[in-house]
């Protein structure tokens, strides 16, 4: 019975059982027990995808210009060829840092993230800095706590209360939810969006956007009532009493306040904290604000962000030769100032992915960098390649899938054969170290070889793997190094952002979709959610017509009138593919880098809306 493991990027890194007989089957691993035997709403997508008769099976040439979708078949041996030579070409004409692998976390198995990373390390590129997604929230919690590695969400069971903090758990950490559930924990969901998980929750918080950091400060106020001081930022505490921050958070003092009670009497609680509200411009600065009063509760290891396992991460991607890093949010305004002259884009899709489309579009229409793409599809960035080569989908290679929320490691194990030319990461930088010349062991290494060596270190017994599918790992539990010496400084500075006459977008995951995986698939929502009062303000019926524009670019799209969302806010859900849809909210969001780790702040965008 082969077990197959979910790579995509989520909390929850599911185990799967799969059958080929007459037909890929799947199902949840009913031994795994955070899978717990079912799969989320994405996995109805993930045979559909596999065997699509849209998925790319040669390798892709351009015959045309850039982005008109002009292609011609070639082999995989000379599309390898080509890729070689423009590599030599590049690093004799201006060096390997001109060399650019552009991926991230569209495929996080172990294998298919790091193993490229050895070529590229052994050619001494640049690098891309992983600033997209929750690297600011991370750094965020780092200089304060010394780690980002929280708990082990099987204690859930243990808690008295769980704060979902800018997440929907319902849609996007599915089995995480049911553990909550199960609980008899109070459920708080702090949320400007009554998301299905706002409505399955004990309390919603639908706090106006931004306003994460004036919500902590009055919690704290509160607190101070009752004997839980915060020295360090009294004066800054003082200004926040209830009915002042209710009022900008729109939450009113009354919830406030018994907010506060709850975190000072249900202990021990858990604060999940997602990544939505980081992506703001001082998202960063917001997690710190909650760790801090975590501290205040001794509730300072009881936060659930990210997970790390020991995983030698130096063997599997090699050690790094050249320190240039290229910032991944604002890429367009990267790619204007430094000399890229070739561009290798695997596990991503930056050109629906990252903010500000049109600039990052215009640049590389404009720039002479030569762009490979390796995909299943024909995305939006491989519309803009010089050269696709067609991959593999999970079903069809071997490897290892972690989690950067639980603490189990899953098998993949290889189903069925690639179709046509399609090629594994794995396969395809194997081949290209040949046609490089490199003979080193280390580049050459097989998927078996590199699963042994993981197990091995993790002391993982192969037979229990292979029989169950997964292995429970050990956490890294970090010695906590609280800092709290510069956070009055910060929150001094801190301003709300705001544009009269403008909307505060807010862009989120659709329940089907994995960034822009699978939305080629299915009828996607594009709708302009707004709340019916403001719509009925600007004279606008649902379904009508809307213009939505700013500095950055204009879409037209229609409106859903939806009461779930809060007044002010535009919600539109992100990864509609622009060859497909006609547009992308992308091509609306801001490219602005916040002080943690460059970090991105797509949800401090601000547009207007108009009737068409």
């Amino acid at each position: 019975m082969p077990f197959s493991a979910c790579p995509k990027d989520c909390f929850d890194s599911c185990s799967i059982i799969t059958e080929n007989s007459n037909g890929i089957r799947i199902r949840g691993n009913p031994s795994h027990p955070i899978t717990s035997g079912f799969l989320c709403y994405k996995a109805k997508f993930f045979v559909d995808s596999a065997i699509s008769d849209k998925r790319l099976r040669r390798p892709l040439l351009r015959d045309g210009k850039r982005g008109e979708g002009e292609f011609i078949e070639t082999s995989l041996d000379r599309a390898l060829d080509i890729v070689s030579e423009k590599i030599r070409e590049t690093i004799k004409e201006c060096g390997a840092e001109c060399i650019l692998p552009l991926e991230y976390a569209g495929n996080r198995a172990l294998i298919s993230y790091y193993f490229p990373r050895r070529f590229f390390n052994r050619i001494g590129s640049s690098f891309l800095n992983h600033s997209l997604c929750d690297e600011a929230g991370s750094m965020a919690l780092r200089s304060i706590l010394g780690t980002s590695v929280g708990m082990d969400p099987e204690k859930l069971k243990e808690m008295k209360m769980i704060v979902y903090w800018g997440i929907n758990p319902a849609w996007t950490n599915v089995h995480g939810w049911r553990l909550a559930k199960l609980s008899k924990a109070k459920i708080y969901v702090i949320d400007p969006v009554r998301t299905e998980s706002a409505k399955g929750a004990d309390v919603h918080l639908d706090l106006k956007p931004g306003t994460d950091i004036p919500l902590v400060l009055s919690i704290l106020n509160v607190l101070s009532r009752y004997g839980i001081s915060s020295p360090e930022l009294s004066s800054i505490v003082s200004r926040y009493d209830p009915e002042y921050a209710g009022r900008i958070t729109g939450l009113g003092a009354k919830k406030i306040e018994d907010f506060a009670l709850d975190l000072l009497d249900k202990r021990p609680f858990a604060i999940h904290m997602g990544y939505g509200f980081q992506r703001n411009l001082y998202g960063g600065l917001s997690v710190k604000t909650i760790a801090y009063m975590m501290t205040l509760l001794g509730m300072e290891r009881n936060f659930i962000y990210d997970a790390k396992h020991g995983i030698d991460y130096e063997y599997l991607g090699g050690i790094s030769k050249n320190k240039r890093l290229i910032n991944q949010v604002n890429l367009g305004r990267e790619l204007e100032k430094n000399d890229i002259r070739m561009i290798f884009v695997y596990n991503t899709n930056p050109l629906n992915s990252l903010p500000n489309q049109n600039l990052l579009r215009d640049v590389i229409q404009k720039k002479d960098i030569f762009i490979v793409v390796h995909d299943l599809f024909l995305t939006d960035t491989a519309l803009f390649s010089d050269l696709i080569i067609p991959a593999a989908s999970f079903f069809e290679f071997n490897d290892l899938v972690d989690s950067y929320y639980h603490d189990y490691i899953n098998l993949n194990q290889k189903v069925m054969d690639p179709p046509g030319e399609a090629i594994s990461n794995h396969d395809l930088f194997v081949l290209l170290s040949k046609k490089m010349g490199f003979n080193e062991p280390y580049l050459l290494e097989d998927e078996w070889s590199i699963i042994d060596n993981i197990i091995n270190m993790l002391k993982i017994n192969k037979n229990d793997l292979l029989k169950k599918g997964f292995a429970k790992i050990e956490r890294v539990r970090n010695e906590l190094i609280i800092n709290k010496s510069n956070l009055k400084e910060e929150l001094e500075n801190f301003t709300i952002p705001s544009r009269d006459g403008y909307f505060r977008l807010i862009s989120s995951t659709s329940i089907y979709g994995v960034g822009s995986q699978f939305n080629n698939l299915y009828s996607f929502d594009t709708y302009a959610h707004i709340n019916p009062h403001d719509a009925m303000e600007m004279g606008i019926d649902d379904g009508d017509s809307v213009r939505i524009m700013n500095e950055y670019g204009m879409i037209i799209t229609n409106v859903k009138l939806d009461d779930s969302i809060g007044r002010g806010i535009v919600l539109i859900y992100r990864g509609s593919w622009p060859s497909i849809h006609g547009w992308n909210v992308n091509f609306l969001t801001t490219d602005s880098v916040q002080e943690y780790s460059m970090g991105a702040s797509m949800n401090s965008t601000f547009v207007k809306v108009e009737k068409v």
